[in-house]
């Protein structure tokens, strides 16, 4: 239960925040998808984490934490600042929230930490967001200028 409310949270913020600059944002968030997963399933793989208490999993990653990490890298690009310099102390305060969440769900049980601490997760959470941000301005294309 607590994953699908905090899918119904996410999702709801991406619907008053993000709007229609969720069809601009998407790319993003399937590269932040694709990071989650290799973290996780080296996570999982080696036993420092393991999630319980999904009802669908994906191999052993619960698919509504799969949606919640979309929605999440959707609202952290929503409000990302152009310049560098700006860009990393905004991905610190993010990844306090995120770290925040984390907490939460570590405190309900659905997610268990055998080989792991939480303020790891600080670390990766800001090594993870800064790729994405990276990797998202090297989707962005400008078009080729006209020679006259």
């Amino acid at each position: 239960m607590h994953y699908v409310i905090y899918t119904l949270l996410d999702w709801g913020l991406i619907y008053f925040f993000v709007g229609k600059r969720f069809f601009l944002l998407w790319k993003a968030a399937l590269i932040g998808l694709a990071i989650a997963v290799i973290v996780d399933y080296f996570g999982i793989k080696y036993n420092l984490y393991y999630y319980t208490k999904g009802y669908v999993y994906i191999g052993k990653q619960p698919v509504f934490a799969l949606i919640n990490v979309f929605a999440n890298v959707i609202l952290y690009m929503n409000w990302l600042p152009r310049q560098w310099h700006k860009r990393f102390l905004y991905t610190a305060y993010v990844s306090v929230l995120l770290l925040a969440v984390e907490a939460a769900m570590y405190r309900a049980g659905a997610i268990q930490y055998p080989n792991w601490q939480l303020w790891y997760s600080y670390f990766l959470l800001n090594a993870g967001l800064l790729l994405v941000a990276f990797l998202s301005d090297l989707l962005k294309v400008t078009p080729p200028t006209k020679l006259t």
